[in-house]
């Protein structure tokens, strides 16, 4: 009897895991999936259209990165 209501619970553990657990991350991960395609189908669709142009195509430059000051040394105003 015991033995039965063992195999109950872990049955019961079992089909817990696998429908609160395990199929929500393979719907997650497939619809994921899904999305990164249509992601680059998109993207390679501009591409071939010629609406995805880039700086370097249309000749702007790209912003300059600005420069940091080397050191440990911050500017401040002392406040009285």
């Amino acid at each position: 009897m015991i033995r039965v209501i063992l195999w109950a619970i872990l049955a019961y553990f079992i089909y817990k895991f696998v429908f609160n657990f395990l199929v929500p991350v393979f719907k997650v991960s497939r619809q994921m999936k899904r999305q990164v395609k249509e992601f680059r189908d998109h993207v390679q669709q501009q591409q071939t259209n010629g609406n995805g142009a880039s700086a370097a195509q249309t000749g702007k430059p790209a912003s300059a990165p600005t420069k940091e000051k080397a050191g440990d040394y911050i500017d401040f105003e002392e406040v009285k």
